[in-house]
């Protein structure tokens, strides 16, 4: 019991525990992190989210964690049913664009989940800050996730995918992150949460058939709606690329940004549409080519049974991101080169390589 050692032996355990940790990248998940290895950095979270906040923490004594809980507002026994059901599918997850769990730890009357702390943020906010990263390969990095997800054992459905919900390392790759929607799903399985659970989630990434539904078993997400929500978020990255012809700079944007009315929203989501395919050269650029739009379109697809697989999404986007860079070097353009040059003088001189 960490709490029963002296303060020297405490400070030996622990740089003994963080020498691992940091080597390893695993910890173990029982019991759980003591009180002593852990502690709040901020008097208030940084971010909220549907169901709980996030505070920046530091474990172990030197690394940067973030650590999720349920808010004060929500039902004691709703908030623990909440917290064990995402840390039962999250803690099993190990991927190189999943966000890992780290463990549990309970400071006062607050339990708290724990995972690295990303300091490039979201991948939008990460593009906002560099509007030379790699769209395309973020994309692909994230359905790269997504297929790990569908293809374990049994299915992960993530349930609540869109770009606030990925974020960026410091190598700047693409994470998925929070599972407070996420299923385990098997064949045959009945429904085992609440209507409310079926409810929840960010209707401007939602597929029609769950905006749609008129009961619990209508609005199950499944690996066809995590699809779909894929497309929107690569519709939401696409029009982040896009620029503002009156401010020159680059907006992101959610799905549907010109709607705010919650009516017309669902409408729109309702009857499948799709947002218009932008065909700034700029874009194109990115790899925003007539077949990635395609895909864009597939994804979106009203009929559930009609959208790609994820192993399909992953293939595409490999193919996609190939021909970008192959395009890239016939116009004698190398990493170093993109971001050397202005955005518009690369998208001009790369828009000629490029099909569209």
């Amino acid at each position: 019991d960490m709490a029963s050692l002296a303060p020297s032996e405490t400070a030996h355990h622990i740089a003994v525990l963080s020498k691992l940790y940091s080597e390893y990248q695993e910890y173990p998940s029982q019991p759980h992190i003591n009180e002593l290895e852990v502690k709040k950095l901020r008097t208030k979270p940084s971010g909220s989210g549907g169901f709980g906040d996030c505070w920046e923490g530091m474990f172990l004594g030197h690394l940067k964690v973030a650590m999720k809980c349920t808010r004060g507002d929500i039902d004691e026994n709703e908030a623990r049913r909440k917290l064990e059901r995402e840390m039962h599918i999250w803690k099993n997850l190990r991927h190189p664009h999943v966000l890992r769990f780290v463990g549990l730890a309970t400071l006062g009357n607050t339990t708290y989940m724990l995972s690295p702390w990303m300091d490039n943020g979201t991948a939008l906010s990460y593009l906002q800050g560099d509007p030379d990263g790699d769209c395309l390969k973020i994309l692909l990095q994230i359905a790269e996730g997504i297929q790990y997800l569908h293809n374990f054992n049994p299915v992960v459905v993530h349930g609540d995918l869109k770009g606030a919900n990925v974020f960026i390392s410091k190598a700047g790759d693409a994470l998925l992150a929070d599972f407070g929607l996420s299923e385990m799903v098997s064949e045959g399985d009945d429904l085992n949460n609440s209507t409310a659970f079926y409810a929840a989630g960010t209707r401007r990434w939602q597929a029609p058939e769950l905006v749609n539904a008129v009961t619990a078993a209508d609005a199950q997400r499944t690996p066809a709606s995590d699809i779909f929500a894929f497309g929107r978020i690569m519709t939401e990255v696409e029009r982040y690329i896009f620029p503002n012809p009156s401010s020159q700079l680059f907006t992101l944007q959610v799905p549907f940004p010109e709607t705010s009315n919650e009516v017309e929203l669902a409408k729109k989501i309702a009857a499948g549409e799709v947002p218009r395919r932008p065909k700034d050269p700029f874009v194109l650029s990115k790899g925003l080519s007539k077949p990635l739009w395609e895909l864009v379109k597939e994804c979106c697809r009203f009929q559930p049974s009609q959208r790609p697989k994820a192993d399909e999404v992953v293939r595409r986007l490999r193919i996609a991101l190939e021909a970008r860079n192959t395009a890239a070097g016939a116009a004698g353009l190398d990493d170093s080169h993109m971001r050397r040059f202005s955005l518009r003088t690369t998208a001009r001189r790369v828009f000629k390589a490029v099909s569209c």
